[in-house]
């Protein structure tokens, strides 16, 4: 078989599309494109995946490769096979030599621990009819949300777009990504991943840079990264102040070449915090990028927009409950997330009607300060 008829059949085997069998193999879509028309390096970057994992296979049982299969399928799912092991809680390096057949470690262990997880989740899987959120709806905040993600890709430069929590930023974003796979880049801030250092190697992990050398790899981020491309950052608040200006200058560094690359910094209000007041005049070169723009708030939320995420009760014409919901999607420092979270509960437990909303809400430490007013009107609506 050719590499093209190979990859086909491993996306086949492991039950994976093959427009994604790329993040499997750990490269990107153009690399992976490259390698089938013969060009070199990329034909031997994706040759040695294929004998790693026939070295695998010769060194593993066959239900140690079952294990390796699911891990495999489960990367598409988690964005790469770094991310997959960290969902896990398994050391990246330690998963890509099992791989590869070549770990000299005690591989039982690792085994057994990726066997407790996929037991885990195919158990889950087995449950009887559990709430399952809707993965994308296009509520009046999360339109307006896409289309300046949209215009900030076609534009180039900086953008910032914060809102309160729970007001569909982050699917709006996994929407936009999945809309536009081949030209975005998603990356995820945090308490641990936060600092230049944790953004470089982020950045390096979604473009396929496997090296460890800091000097090796910018130079290699600014050889994959090109015209016409955009990267979105989530969580953006908990960025420090030198990992924002690292990456802003990627925007400029594109537009002084006459190409464009977007960037969007999506977080919760505070994210501006960062670059006022006192830190003005000495980080210019960041706040001087950004235009304060009008924040999400929970109370834009529409009725119709929270109808959207509850097809069981639409369909029902529960507006009882689905007034109730919007009640705690509307009330600030809540959002949709929380109401969300109100549902499930509920409807896991197998009933899902007002006084059971009522009961999680009470339960989950939700206050209204006129909760029986709240009740009544919507009685009186309903």
């Amino acid at each position: 078989m050719d590499l093209k008829e190979r990859a086909q059949a491993l996306a086949e085997e492991l039950e994976v599309d093959f427009d994604k069998i790329h993040i499997v193999i750990g490269v990107t879509q153009d690399v992976l494109e490259g390698a089938f028309n013969g060009h070199k390096k990329s034909f031997d970057t994706v040759e040695k995946f294929f004998t790693d994992r026939q070295t695998a296979s010769e060194k593993y049982s066959e239900e140690q490769m079952k294990i390796i299969r699911s891990f495999e399928h489960f990367i598409p799912e988690a964005g790469s096979a770094g991310k997959a092991a960290e969902k896990i809680g398994v050391n990246s390096s330690i998963i890509s030599t099992l791989r590869k057949g070549k770990y000299q470690g005690n591989d039982d262990k690792i085994f057994s621990k990726l066997a407790s997880y996929f037991e885990i989740k195919e158990a889950k899987n087995e449950l009887p009819d559990i709430f399952v959120p809707v993965d994308y709806a296009p509520t009046t905040i999360s339109q307006m949300i896409y289309q300046r993600l949209r215009n900030v890709h076609i534009l180039g430069g900086c953008a910032v777009i914060t809102g309160d929590a729970g007001i569909g930023k982050t699917k709006t974003i996994q929407k936009y990504y999945k809309d536009n796979r081949n030209k975005t880049i998603v990356i995820t801030a945090s308490v641990l991943n936060h600092n230049v250092t944790d953004i470089l190697y982020m950045l390096a992990e979604e473009l396929g840079i496997s090296d460890t050398n800091k000097q090796r790899i910018k130079t290699a981020l600014f050889s994959k990264l090109h015209d016409g491309m955009m990267i979105i950052v989530d969580e953006a608040q908990e960025l420090t102040y030198q990992a924002v200006n690292a990456l802003r200058s990627i925007p400029d560094y594109f537009e002084a070449k006459g190409e464009t690359i977007g960037l969007a910094f999506v977080g919760n209000p505070c994210f501006y915090n960062k670059f006022n007041g006192k830190y003005t005049s000495d980080r210019v070169q960041v706040s001087s990028r950004f235009v304060t723009e009008p924040t999400y708030t929970a109370d834009q939320i529409q009725f119709s927009d929270t109808k959207m995420l509850y097809p069981q009760l639409a369909q029902q014409n529960m507006l009882k409950e689905i007034m109730f919901l919007h009640c705690i999607a509307t009330t600030p420092d809540l959002g949709q997330r929380k109401a969300l979270y109100i549902f499930k509960n509920a409807y896991n437990f197998g009933a899902y009607d007002l006084d059971s909303l009522i009961k999680e809400a009470k339960e989950a430490k939700v206050h209204f300060n006129n909760l029986n007013e709240i009740l009544n009107r919507i009685k009186e609506i309903a």
